[in-house]
């Protein structure tokens, strides 16, 4: 499921847990706490299963229980029919609602990035070459920030010193979901143009931030210097590719980021 639906769906069964509970006259305080409890306990099993990001998982919790707050205090509130609403009550449920609207925003850009056309209003290339605008929000504060940064100066440096020409394709319509399988091909040639044989050619898939590969395979030579594999992602979104190649007692690792759509 994608996030929008687990957001809503579980937004949806706290409001009607909510109401169940109130049918069987459950003081309001137990009500709010249970049906918190029930829904962000089903979120926590469903990422076990589904391996959940971290930030993914707190989105869902912040959101539930959010959910639980107003509805208590909606609840609280509707009890003195003869008065209207306090306005501090007012204040927290305004207060929840944007820090929905805030964080489902924030949680879905960091998976899927924004539309060309919306990063072109901040970033005035953004329509004559890709921009990645993804991002896990997980990264280094401390004396080894740069690395990353670091690590993809060395990469490009080892792939102009080598002169090695690597194609791939299939890159451009990979497709999420346990069932869908993506075909990648990576061809390899040398200084003059010859094809790289019997090299070792490894890709993984993972997101920003996390170390453990979600997709690892070595892909088979096909000879001439052709080399494929197939793979299959369960998450749409932003995702790292990389390859690793060795050939001729020498080793090279190229990042590069990826966009894997939704199963229709």
């Amino acid at each position: 499921m994608s996030l929008i639906e687990t957001l809503f769906g579980g937004v949806v069964a706290v409001i009607v847990i909510h109401w169940v509970l109130g049918r069987f006259n459950l003081p309001n305080y137990w009500r709010g706490v249970l049906s918190a409890a029930v829904v962000s306990t089903s979120i926590l099993a469903y990422s076990l299963i589904n391996e959940l990001s971290l930030d993914t998982v707190s989105i869902h919790l912040a959101v539930f229980l959010s959910t639980a707050t107003v509805m208590t205090l909606l609840t609280g509130a509707k009890k003195e029919a003869s008065k209207k609403m306090h306005w501090i009550p007012k204040i927290f449920v305004g207060f929840f609602v944007i820090l929905f609207v805030v964080d489902s925003a924030f949680v879905s850009i960091s998976t899927n990035g924004v539309t060309t056309r919306v990063a072109s209003w901040f970033l005035p290339k953004a329509k004559e070459h890709p921009v990645y605008t993804a991002f896990s929000g997980v990264t280094r504060h401390d004396e080894h920030a740069g690395a990353p940064e670091a690590q993809h100066l060395k990469q490009l440096s080892s792939l102009q010193a080598l002169g090695w020409k690597i194609e791939v394709t299939g890159t451009n319509n990979l497709i999420a979901g346990q069932d869908k399988t993506n075909a990648i091909t990576v061809n390899l040639r040398d200084k003059q143009a010859q094809p790289i044989v019997n090299a070792d050619v490894q890709i993984q898939f993972f997101r920003a931030g996390n170390v453990a590969a979600v997709a690892d395979s070595r892909l088979d030579d096909g000879g001439l210097g052709h080399y494929a594999g197939q793979f299959s992602l369960p998450h749409s979104g932003s995702w790292i590719m990389r390859t690793t190649i060795e050939a001729e007692g020498k080793r090279l690792e190229v990042d590069r980021d990826v966009m894997v759509s939704k199963a229709v």
